[in-house]
């Protein structure tokens, strides 16, 4: 028995915590509830006119096929100008340009100031009228830095200190997320996974309030069905992980090839001086506004195709169209500059990816059977994993966006492999790019 005065272990003396500093993180708390009610707000209204502008587009699109004189015409221009518009206002205010996720990161390590108030509305007018016209561009981005500002801007008010105040955007960032796609816990992972890269107890208590709170309010606006339902799927056998780990394999390698073209794109587009950037805005919204008429499905977002991939009302020669489509229409719509997030669209091209891993595997090896939904499902964690970089991220944002877990071990495993190649490809990740292409705004 050990001696009365024998302490096993070394006592560690943890200074108590002081008044000053109590109130200090109650005042963080209260500006991120506050804050992550009005990112609910924005971002759910968001939500709600972008919806309304899909539905106005897909009208549009109807009444040209009953009109073949206009067929072409009407959704042709309609889209150039929009997209035009939307660069416009990207003039007005640089730092609305693009996803916005690369500026928050960059704002987080102190590399950049924090976006100006303008930006806010900019954010909101340019991405509804990018994505509304039917830009291959996601809404996740305009709400995560939509929110990054609302966060900024309440700690300013707050009279926080400068790292209270970054704390307070990379926060609000994640509550815009989670707001994008009605996940409050893949939001938060994100921050700490991707926008911080480490958990501190201030940046976590913040972001969960600010996460929550900006969720419920959205909830109140948008509604509480996920975003991508894929109903009740069964766990799938052990064998399966063999196919499954195959298939994350194949997403490293996908998505280091993605980001690539991305950075091509930009760059092409940039190397086009003698055009102004509204008018190379016009040609590509004409351009998707053209494949808008002749297939209204491979423009927008992606989430009603996404759905249709999941619930496998798709041919493998459709699901083919529509990757070998998609797979360049999103790095295009992204290289003019527009308002529009990148999460999305490439989560559409995971799930065709592994849709169509299943449906050609099933004719090679008939016996098997694999589900191109649950291989769908893997296919959007595996390569959100392998050109973001965050895991933890893409498992927990797809399990909230499908309402399923039945698939979160191979999930788990796809996306650790995904990741696993990206890095041995020397891939950097997307977000990391693009962070190093930022200029000083204008």
């Amino acid at each position: 028995m050990r001696p009365a005065e024998e302490e096993p272990y070394p006592r560690i003396d943890i200074p108590p915590t002081d008044d000053a500093e109590r109130g200090s993180l109650a005042r963080l708390v209260i500006v991120a509830a506050v804050g992550g009610a009005l990112a609910g707000l924005v971002g759910g209204l968001f939500r709600l006119t972008l919806a309304a502008a899909e539905v106005l587009r897909t009208e549009v699109l109807v009444w040209t096929r009953e009109e073949p004189a206009l067929r072409w015409a009407i959704p042709v221009l309609l889209a150039a100008a929009s997209v035009a518009l939307a660069r416009l206002i990207v003039r007005w205010a640089p730092e609305a340009s693009g996803s916005g996720v690369q500026r928050v990161e960059a704002n987080m390590r102190a590399e950049i100031g924090f976006a100006r108030l303008r930006v806010l509305p900019a954010k909101f007018v340019g991405g509804l009228l990018s994505i509304g016209s039917g830009l291959a561009l996601g809404r996740e981005g305009p709400t995560v830095q939509m929110g990054a500002i609302i966060g900024s801007q309440a700690g300013r008010v707050a009279g926080v200190s400068e790292h209270d105040r970054r704390t307070l955007s990379a926060a609000l960032a994640g509550a815009g997320l989670g707001v994008a796609f009605s996940a409050p816990v893949g939001g938060a992972i994100f921050v700490f996974e991707e926008v911080s890269r480490a958990f501190r107890t201030r940046l976590v208590i913040a972001t969960l309030v600010g996460s929550a709170t900006a969720v419920g309010v959205a909830i109140v606006i948008v509604g509480s069905e996920p975003v991508l339902p894929v109903g009740d799927l069964r766990s799938p056998a052990l064998w399966t992980l063999a196919p499954f780990a195959v298939l994350g394999l194949l997403m490293g390698a996908l998505g280091v090839a993605y980001n690539r073209l991305v950075i091509v794109m930009l760059d092409l587009m940039e190397r086009i001086p003698t055009l102004p950037p509204e008018a190379k805005a016009a040609i590509v919204g004409g351009l998707v506004g053209l494949i808008g008429v002749l297939s209204p499905e491979l423009i927008g977002g992606g989430e009603v195709t996404n759905e249709s991939i999941l619930l496998g009302r798709y041919s493998l020669g459709a699901l083919a169209i529509i990757l070998v489509v998609r797979w360049f229409l999103g790095p295009l719509s992204y290289s003019i500059g527009t308002v529009g997030g990148l999460f999305a669209p490439l989560l559409l091209i995971g799930a065709a990816v592994g849709s169509l891993f299943a449906g050609i595997s099933n004719l090679v090896f008939p016996g098997p059977d694999l589900s191109p939904t649950a291989f769908a499902v893997v296919g959007m964690s595996a390569f959100f994993a392998a050109v973001v970089r965050s895991p933890l991220t893409a498992v927990v944002l797809i399990v909230e966006m499908t309402a399923t877990t039945t698939l979160v071990v191979p999930m788990i495993l796809a996306a650790a492999l995904a990741v696993m190649i990206a890095t041995m490809l020397h891939g950097p990740p997307v977000y990391d790019s693009l962070r190093a292409r930022l200029r000083p705004a204008a």
